[in-house]
């Protein structure tokens, strides 16, 4: 099928169409939650998740999908951190922080467009990308998501947010230990949906940060 004719299929369907603007949420939560004006690092954040709303647009279809609880542990570590509160820590923020928060979106950002088509939330086979950053690490766009949770936990360290409208404040860090359980969860469960992965894994070794997992 010509690329042109896919992508117009893949705009028009609803399981592409309807994640993707449940994904707005990301993008309007993320700049409700930061100060005014925003810091250069939620901005970063808003083209990050709005990049990602436009592939979850264009991603091509699943060859394999799993299962309802691995879908449920991606949403959960996917949309964790849009709690994270800097009630304007971001704007004021020391130089180290802010060089490691931007260091951390421009991989994102690089990670993100080399898995183009092939992105997704829930655990699929949408194609096994292994150029660009996959060349180093099987899981770039966690760990450079990851690296931007240090950042941010640095220029905001005792900054916390009301859940869901609550009484109860959970600090930053309590929101970055909790995403980092569900994601360290979510790799492993996803390294089983891949076609080819085992031969990738012997190319690639490590998961997150090299020579050490």
């Amino acid at each position: 099928m010509p690329i042109r004719r896919q992508l117009i299929r893949a705009l028009i369907k609803p399981g592409n169409t309807l994640p993707a603007f449940v994904w707005l949420f990301l993008v309007f939560n993320q700049a409700v939650n930061s100060g005014y004006p925003p810091s250069p690092s939620t901005i970063g954040l808003v083209v990050i998740n709005s990049t990602a709303l436009v592939l979850f647009m264009i991603r091509r279809d699943a060859s394999k999908v799993g299962t309802p609880i691995e879908g449920l542990l991606a949403i959960s570590g996917t949309f964790t951190e849009s709690f994270l509160k800097d009630a304007g820590q971001l704007r004021d923020a020391q130089l180290l922080p802010t060089l490691v928060q931007a260091v951390a979106l421009a991989g994102w950002a690089a990670s993100l467009a080399t898995l183009g088509r092939s992105f997704g939330i829930v655990p699929a086979d949408r194609g096994l990308v292994q150029h660009g950053p996959y060349r180093f690490v099987r899981h770039p766009v966690y760990a450079f998501e990851a690296l931007f949770s240090v950042g941010y936990l640095m220029a905001a360290p005792d900054a916390s947010s009301a859940l869901l409208g609550s009484s109860l404040a959970v600090p930053n860090a309590g929101i970055i230990a909790l995403w980092a359980v569900l994601q360290l969860a979510r790799i492993v469960r996803e390294e089983r949906i891949l076609g080819g992965y085992e031969e990738y894994r012997q190319t690639v070794r490590w998961r997150l940060i090299p020579f050490v997992w």
